[in-house]
């Protein structure tokens, strides 16, 4: 389904007038023009996701502290066998130590920590994952994103169909004006929002759902939700 954007701006420049010596260096087009804003959406169900977490020991003892962080991992590790997910979706970050924090935000003893990334590729599985690693000890800072394979495909789609609409809407303000609408001249696309991690891949548009473990029950985490994707364009087309 495709929502397009309400809002078209449209600027008209008079081809009959000469333009002063000042205004050559407008960043303006020195001819005729209309240019339009559209958008174009569509909401879809993810068949790709990430799961991100910490495994953080606090044990003075570093021995007692690492033990605790392997154990996790072998946890972990475990329960992805029993799902049958593929061990090499599983990435864990080195073991290090940072400063630790109570729940007043106030300095506590160094922690050990490891960071873990997971990919899920069937999300038909994705509760029977998630669920137990959320019930887990020494599990903080779970964050959550969703994303489609056909990423690609779906942004060309999306594209194609915000420029159709740009057309059409430069086209009206075209008539309006009792002129032809000409070539376009220049197309500003801007980035499909709402997607995250595509194959494990972090992008600038990348959602988290980020909890901590006791606030679990706050959010429906173990859902997976729709995904609105946006592809909006700024264009400019000549007028004749």
């Amino acid at each position: 389904m495709l929502k397009p954007l309400a809002l078209v701006t449209a600027l008209v420049a008079a081809a009959a007038l000469a333009l002063p010596a000042a205004a050559q260096s407008s960043p303006l087009p020195g001819y005729p023009f209309v240019h339009v804003g559209a958008e174009a959406s569509r909401y879809t169900t993810p068949n790709i996701g990430a799961l991100d977490f910490l495994i953080v020991a606090r044990d003075p003892d570093p021995a007692l502290a690492r033990s605790t962080i392997e154990t996790r991992i072998a946890e972990v590790r475990a329960l992805l066998q029993e799902q049958g997910i593929p061990l090499e979706d599983l990435e864990t970050r080195d073991v290090r130590r940072e400063p630790g924090r109570n729940e007043a935000a106030e300095p506590t003893a160094q922690e050990l920590r490891v960071s873990v990334h997971l990919i899920m590729r069937d999300l038909s599985k994705w509760r029977a994952v998630v669920a137990p690693l959320l019930d887990k000890p020494n599990l903080a800072d779970f964050a959550t994103s969703f994303d489609i394979v056909e990423r690609d495909q779906v942004e060309a789609e999306l594209m194609a169909d915000a420029l159709r609409d740009a057309r059409r809407r430069a086209d009206i303000i075209a008539k309006g004006a009792k002129r032809k609408l000409g070539a376009v001249t220049a197309v500003t696309p801007g980035g499909v929002k709402n997607v995250g991690a595509a194959i494990g891949l972090v992008r600038a548009d990348y959602s988290y759902t980020r909890v901590k473990a006791s606030n679990v029950d706050a959010r429906n985490f173990l859902s997976v939700d729709a995904l609105k994707l946006v592809q909006p364009v700024d264009v400019v087309f000549r007028l004749e």
